[in-house]
């Protein structure tokens, strides 16, 4: 499963250590995964749904007795100051360990009459949940995500059908001399960045669509056909913006343009010779061809990433537990002034 390092306008938690996280969300899955299977195989799956998982700081239980009026004159503001920093300073993992079955599902548990591949299924669409959190949070801040992301079948298919060391953003919005430019999806492989443009059928399976230079191709023939905009112009926006921030960070990555229609034929004898058209008739082997990718994680991947996210645009508020802990680092500032 490709791992979300960028949703739209959303603060990610790989944004603010891209070199950790993309190798620990491997770890965690596999772990969990192989537990899963492994109780699948034993009779012993009943049921597992993640939400019965603790939560992020739902461990603590503030301790009222804590002697902070003692003799030596610790202050309110020292002792809850204390607290949050042991918090602060804990390993995350703790957290991050935890968050993979933490995440909301009261719809989805696995019971033991399921078949291994639909276990796998319900395992996956856990997993889409749980990379929407961590494509929308950290542990200081968060965003508000629309929840029709959450059955976004397109967003669905990059994450699912891809292999774990594919790096996506889907819609991300960068900030491109203070304009903010939305793009499509960016797809960073271990070997190459690919900028995709889908190209999906609205009228029926099989569609075609007719090729043109001017601003729209064609959707079919004769009176049910109907414009769509010209792919290539979002594709190229993206190639652009892409590459202009490699050359800008020195990132030696080639960049691919592709668009894709897994459903339609596209007419290729109009198709520019510097974009790959994937349609109904090529998508198998392209598909199959991208997930045989053996290469693990590339550094040179990660840094291409972490410059790409260093020009995203982030939409997010601070969480409640960090403003408390904010507040009260002020008030102690401000103690010596009463």
């Amino acid at each position: 499963m490709a791992q979300l390092i960028k949703l739209q306008d959303f603060i990610s938690r790989y944004e603010t250590d891209i070199y950790r996280y993309p190798s620990q969300y491997i770890r965690l899955k596999k772990h969990r995964w192989e537990g899963i299977k492994k109780q699948w195989y034993n009779g012993t799956l009943s049921k597992v749904n993640f939400s019965d998982m603790p939560n992020e700081f739902s461990e603590y239980k503030p301790n009222f007795e804590e002697d902070w009026l003692n003799d030596n004159r610790k202050s309110f503001f020292s002792s809850m100051k204390n607290w949050f920093a042991r918090n602060k300073n804990k390993d995350e993992n703790y957290y991050y360990e935890n968050e993979i079955y933490s995440v909301e599902s009261q719809h989805q548990a696995i019971e033991r009459h399921k078949s291994l591949d639909e276990v796998k299924q319900d395992f996956l669409d856990e997993l889409l949940r749980f990379q929407i959190m961590w494509a929308s949070s950290t542990i200081r801040d968060k965003s508000y995500v629309n929840h029709s992301l959450y059955y976004d079948t397109s967003l669905r298919y990059f994450l699912q059908q891809f292999p774990d060391n594919f790096l996506i953003l889907y819609q991300p919005i960068f900030q491109i001399k203070s304009a903010p430019v939305e793009l499509d999806i960016v797809m960073l492989t271990p070997i190459s960045t690919i900028c995709i443009t889908l190209l999906e059928s609205q009228t029926k399976e099989g569609e075609v669509f007719q090729v043109d230079k001017g601003r729209y191709w064609i959707e079919g023939y004769g009176e049910e056909s109907k414009k769509r905009i010209n792919p290539m112009l979002t594709l190229n926006r993206m190639y652009k913006v892409i590459n202009g921030i490699y050359e800008h960070e020195h990132i030696d990555m080639p960049v691919k343009r592709i668009v894709l229609s897994r459903n339609g034929y596209i007419e290729q004898a109009h198709a520019p010779a510097d974009t790959q058209i994937i349609d109904r008739r090529t998508y198998k082997d392209w598909h199959d061809s991208m997930k045989r990718m053996p290469s693990p994680l590339k550094h040179n991947q990660l840094k291409a990433a972490q410059s790409l996210l260093n020009y995203c645009q982030s939409t997010y508020v601070r969480r409640s537990e960090w403003e408390e802990s904010d507040d009260l680092n002020q008030g102690e500032s401000n103690e010596h002034l009463l």
